[in-house]
């Protein structure tokens, strides 16, 4: 059974590096041309003594290979192994006739060898146990009729090649040596450069990860949308498949803690209990439930806390990708509290907006409409008072005046109510606010853009006027940067129940199937995309390579038309 162990140990030198390799091919190619020599060409020697000799040979050569390279790492053993093989060598070189036996080119393996395995003096001690084995034993032993100095001067030449040979190898050795050693550097640096290859791809899409997440975060006009996309972000930036936030305010004086995401109760649980905690530390806390490892983290501003952002940290777990898990928290956290906080102002600036215009229009309505409401009354009760003593005419020249001071009265009034609605000569900043951005995109990029519309705008409420005129400049800013187009037209339908908005472009097109599956779909098209459902909209996207694109969105209307009587 020992022979299939030396098979797999001698297959296993191919996994060697490849200077020792040279060793394999040499000792076995060697054995057979030798092995074929010695038996054609040595006519003294009997059949049965050469095969004997061949076969000890072999199994020689087959058991000191399988030997070196179980004991490649002893340097002790090696020396003990090619001593032994030397001396084996040498008594087959004895009675194969010295210099003259084929097997003295085999007897170099156990030079190499040591030139590989061992420092120079071991090379040049072996060549010298060959060439006493070679010379001055035959002589004694085998052909005592040759003396020593007729040996040498014969085999002068052949020894003058075994010690070039020895020096070349030792110059081979170093040299391969040498480049082996820089080679191990080389692939070293490679590594390193794949490693930061990789950190280099990963960078760039955390970079853009977070270049979207602050693009959408800012952009954000509902809450609930903004807490459901903060979570979907803080799983593809932090790579966990649980995240949750909890939001904690107060209605009709009490506390309520609603949690969003990937939800376990036992999490929901812990923050509930561990919340003044949380709220008050500065930075991330570390929670251990049921051998998994939470990151809580509370998302707020110097004044307020908005809720606790928690995520399963658990596959991050060692040092360096825990300090940047850190990271990655503390900003959404940061950038979350921004966005959060940008909601409280924008609820306070509108009911300041709101106070201010009520004001305004009250003032308006009491220092000048009533006033002269209360003057008209004034002039009605006296006319009355006074009007059994008036003639006919006279009293129809007091109306007269009356009825134009109370035109005078509903025109004030109509421009206050006008300062406040689109519907009656008003500004309609709305459409203005169209036609300038497409103005703009046309000169800026010299193409051509129409703009259709149809029905009254006030059928509309103000976000979805504000989420409609992003939507047409998404469109535009795509087709124009992304599809190259030249004409662009859109369409905007506006009904009393349904509205429809179509942008049409004469791009290069895309396939939108077949980037959505690899995840590759720009952000305007996903702002647009968003923008459509905040307004429960239907988007349909329809577009081939070399056709250009088709965007239609069918919103549904908001607000009911209310129709005006005017008094004359």
């Amino acid at each position: 059974m020992i022979y299939p162990r030396i098979y797999h140990r001698i297959r296993s030198l191919y996994k060697e590096r490849e200077i020792f390799k040279i060793v394999f091919y040499y000792r076995y190619i060697s054995l057979l041309i030798t092995s074929t020599l010695y038996i054609a060409g040595d006519l003294n020697h009997s059949m049965p003594r050469k095969g004997f000799v061949v076969v000890c040979m072999t199994i020689s050569s087959l058991l000191l290979h399988y030997l070196y390279i179980k004991n490649g790492k002893s340097t002790f053993k090696i020396t003990l192994l090619i001593l032994l093989e030397t001396i084996g060598n040498s008594f087959i070189l004895i009675p194969s006739g010295g210099l003259s036996s084929p097997y003295v080119w085999y007897s170099l393996n156990t030079i190499l060898v040591a030139s590989i395995k061992l420092n120079a003096k071991y090379c040049w001690l072996n060549l010298f146990i060959y060439f006493f084995s070679s010379t001055i034993a035959v002589q004694f032993i085998v052909e005592e009729s040759r003396s020593f100095t007729r040996i040498l001067i014969e085999e002068s030449n052949l020894l003058l090649s075994f010690v070039l040979i020895t020096g070349v190898i030792q110059m081979l050795v170093k040299y391969a040596r040498r480049i082996h050693k820089e080679s191990n550097r080389l692939a070293a640096i490679n590594r390193q450069l794949l490693i930061a290859n990789r950190k280099n791809k990963e960078a760039m899409n955390y970079i853009m990860e977070i270049y979207q997440g602050v693009h959408l975060f800012t952009k954000q006009e509902n809450k609930k949308d903004f807490i459901e996309l903060m979570i979907d972000y803080s799983r593809k930036m932090i790579r966990s498949d649980m995240v949750v936030f909890v939001e904690c305010f107060r209605e009709a004086e009490q506390t309520i803690i609603e949690g969003s995401g990937s939800i376990r109760e036992e999490v929901i649980s812990e923050i509930y209990k561990g919340w003044k905690d949380m709220i008050s530390y500065d930075g991330p806390i570390e929670v251990q439930l049921k051998g998994r490892t939470y990151l809580l983290i509370a998302i707020g501003c110097s004044y307020r806390v908005y809720g606790i952002l928690g995520v399963d940290i658990t596959p991050q777990i060692t040092e360096d990708s825990y300090k940047e898990t850190v990271e990655q928290l503390k900003f959404l956290a940061s950038l979350s509290a921004v966005t959060f906080e940008k909601f409280e102002l924008e609820k306070i600036n509108e009911r300041l907006l709101i106070n201010e215009e009520q004001n305004r229009i009250a003032n308006e309505i009491h220092d000048g409409i009533l006033q002269r409401i209360f003057s008209i009354s004034c002039s009605i009760y006296t006319n009355i008072k006074h009007l059994e003593q008036k003639e006919i005419r006279d009293i129809a020249l007091e109306l007269n005046k009356t009825r134009s001071y109370l035109n005078g009265v509903m025109k004030d009034l109509r421009n206050t109510i006008y300062s406040l609605s689109w519907s009656k000569e008003g500004t309609n900043n709305f459409i203005v606010n169209i036609k300038n951005y497409i103005e703009e995109m046309k000169s800026l990029n010299n193409s051509n853009i129409n703009l259709h519309l149809e029905g009254d705008h006030e059928a509309l409420s103000m976000e979805q006027k504000k989420a409609i005129y992003r939507i047409i400049c998404e469109g535009i800013g795509n087709a124009l940067r992304h599809g190259r187009a030249t004409t662009i037209d859109v369409y905007l339908s506006i009904g009393m129940n349904m509205s429809f908005l179509q942008i049409l472009d004469n791009g290069i097109g895309f396939e939108p199937i077949a980037l959505e599956r690899e995840g590759r779909m720009g952000l305007g098209l996903k702002n647009i995309r968003i923008l459509s459902q905040a307004m429960n909209g239907n988007l349909k996207l329809d577009s081939q390579v070399g056709t250009g694109t088709k965007i239609t969105i069918e919103i549904p209307n908001t607000i009911q038309k209310l129709y005006e009587e005017e008094v004359v």
